[in-house]
């Protein structure tokens, strides 16, 4: 009964909606991440997410790889006149993680901001587990993006769900992009006629809530200097074209006025470089803070930086 219940679960969760461009139904890909003075880390997280009105129901899966994830269900509301998410995940969770670690079930508080055709939902999260919360002292983010994503065979039992996904997700990374809903017309700058944004795979790296409205970025090539040449967009605009970065830092601010978006800092590989991949250092300033953040791109991905509005 249990393996007949989880196997519905599965089937439910990796089935596509059809999907209007004014809801958030859907599939949406991306990170969850917690950083503390010890360090920063990430997993992956799928939402899957059935829409009503201002109600909001489905599935999350958060998971490292094949041996460490964890499913919840999850309810919630969707502000549109706000474009805030409240998402609280309940029930039992459909887990396999080691002995010594407990589920995680999480509250999401998240706003969503479109780019383009690239529909995002960034925000904080937060967590309880039997007799305390998750991670105390951390900084708890989250950035997803909305993906299609391959359906499965109904009658696969639930490890070769599992196995099939990890195995293929290479190959299913391609299909990832949403297919545009609508052309919209961006506006140009004098040197948005030199560069292209190439049509490649979306690839969270890193999550950064930020409360400055101006934040300062030196760009550095990782370790050794092998000549790798990287192209800037900020939600989809050129901003540096074509630079090659080396041990001297590239050094830019980028504005951050508007605090109901989020921002997507985009890093496109024009060349992989001596050394494949195309790689890089970016250390950023924001909040009388430090970050060092690696980069990393190619001919399949774009790196992708989120920084989302704190408070």
């Amino acid at each position: 009964m249990l393996k007949k219940l989880l196997l519905l679960l599965f089937i439910i969760f990796f089935s596509v909606e059809n999907t209007t461009a004014q809801n958030l139904a859907g599939f949406w890909n991306g990170k969850i991440s917690r950083k503390s003075a010890l360090g920063y880390g990430a997993d992956n997280l799928e939402i899957h997410i059935y829409q009503s009105g201002r109600d909001i129901w489905g599935y999350t899966f958060a998971y490292t790889d094949t041996n460490r994830f964890v499913l919840y269900k999850f309810n919630g509301t969707f502000n549109k006149k706000e474009k805030k998410i409240d998402m609280q995940e309940f029930g039992i969770a459909f887990a396999m993680i080691p002995d010594q670690f407990f589920p995680c079930e999480k509250k999401f508080d998240l706003t969503y901001t479109r780019i383009n055709n690239t529909k995002y939902l960034t925000g904080k999260w937060s967590g309880v587990i039997p007799d305390t919360v998750c991670y105390p002292d951390n900084e708890l983010l989250v950035a997803v993006q909305k993906v299609n994503l391959p359906l499965f065979k109904e009658d696969m039992d639930i490890v070769q769900k599992i196995n099939h996904f990890f195995t293929n997700r290479k190959e299913y990374a391609r299909s990832l992009q949403e297919k545009p809903e609508a052309e919209i017309t961006q506006t140009s700058t004098p040197d948005s006629a030199k560069i292209k944004l190439l049509d490649r795979r979306l690839d969270i790296q890193q999550i950064l809530a930020v409360r400055d409205t101006a934040i300062f970025i030196s760009l550095y090539d990782n370790a050794i200097n092998d000549g790798d040449t990287v192209s800037v967009f900020l939600n989809k605009k050129p901003f540096i074209i074509k630079q090659r970065i080396s041990n001297k830092p590239l050094q830019f601010s980028i504005p951050f006025t508007n605090k109901n978006e989020a921002i997507e800092l985009l890093f496109q590989a024009e060349n992989l470089g001596e050394i494949p991949p195309n790689t890089g250092v970016m250390i950023v300033e924001a909040d009388g803070k430090r970050y060092e953040i690696r980069v990393q791109s190619d001919f399949e991905k774009h790196a992708v930086i989120i920084f989302t509005p704190d408070g």
